[in-house]
């Protein structure tokens, strides 16, 4: 399989540019799983990347514990109180048209797993980051058949040879995730210093990015910008991986050295901006 390099011409065409005609509905809703108080802030990155990129709103289920703190940090984001799994399920079961977003902040367990799972076999959008991965350690081959070619994840290194163990002896990325690509139909955005985004049909490498961006928060702002721009009436999977990865590595490119996460945020209007003048009509 040849292999393209990551550029606007590959999706600009179906980026979410906002118009005249625009409005919070039409650009679709994401919803944020959450998980543990302590790690809120990987909710709040993706979710606060979301809204500034692609998404008409942003959903955070929370439970009654953390709802006060994500009220507080951040005002325009909704917030649902979901605090069992049979409420998940009943909350998924009103809420299937949305993307959802599970993996930033949810923590590893069995119950993350669960919601995972339900997600995958209900909703047709699903991006799987993170926790969401690691919590299927040992149980890898149930996540592989819940995978279909509208779901997306987003591995680092460690996570990808966590849920592709049977790879653990292949070195080169490249034929990591081309061997990933014939056991799942998912697209893989596998992080590093060069990216790499692949589904059953092709292979995208971003391989113009910052080593800034090796710091903890930076993969949640990516989860919550790849989120944002997928659906029906937006882009494809593979489009909306890699233009999330396309405008996260200019954004780091942009900000130089000691960046961190939150850095990335503030600046990701900076980029937008850039699409909107030269694309727009």
């Amino acid at each position: 399989m040849k292999i393209i390099k990551n550029s606007q011409s590959i999706w600009v065409k179906n980026f979410p540019l906002k118009n005249k005609k625009s409005h919070k509905y039409s650009r679709g809703q994401l919803i944020v799983v959450s998980g543990e108080n302590q790690m809120i802030g990987a909710s709040m990155l993706s979710a606060e990347a979301a809204l500034r990129t692609g998404v008409g709103s942003v959903k955070m289920l929370c439970t009654n514990k953390n709802f006060k703190l994500f009220a507080l940090k951040f005002p325009s984001m909704l917030k649902k109180k979901v605090n069992s799994l049979n409420e998940f399920k009943n909350f998924v079961n009103k809420n299937k048209n949305s993307v959802y977003l599970i993996g930033p902040g949810s923590g590893v367990s069995k119950i993350t797993m669960q919601k995972t799972s339900y997600l995958l076999k209900n909703v047709k959008y699903v991006v799987i980051d993170a926790d969401a991965l690691t919590s299927f350690k040992g149980k890898t081959n149930r996540l592989h058949k819940l995978l279909d070619e509208n779901k997306i994840i987003t591995p680092h290194i460690k996570e990808f040879r966590t849920i592709f163990p049977q790879l653990k002896n292949i070195k080169s990325h490249k034929k990591l995730i081309l061997s990933a690509i014939k056991k799942i139909k998912a697209t893989i955005v596998l992080k590093g210093s060069h990216t790499l985004i692949a589904n059953q049909k092709k292979i995208i490498l971003n391989n113009k990015s910052s080593n800034e961006l090796a710091v903890i928060g930076t993969g949640d702002v990516l989860a919550g910008l790849i989120s944002s721009l997928v659906g029906d009436k937006k882009m494809s999977p593979i489009q909306a991986a890699s233009a999330g990865v396309w405008i996260h590595s200019k954004t780091a490119l942009k900000l130089k050295k000691g960046l961190i996460a939150e850095d990335l945020i503030k600046n990701l209007k900076i980029i937008i901006t850039n699409i909107y003048g030269r694309y727009s009509k």
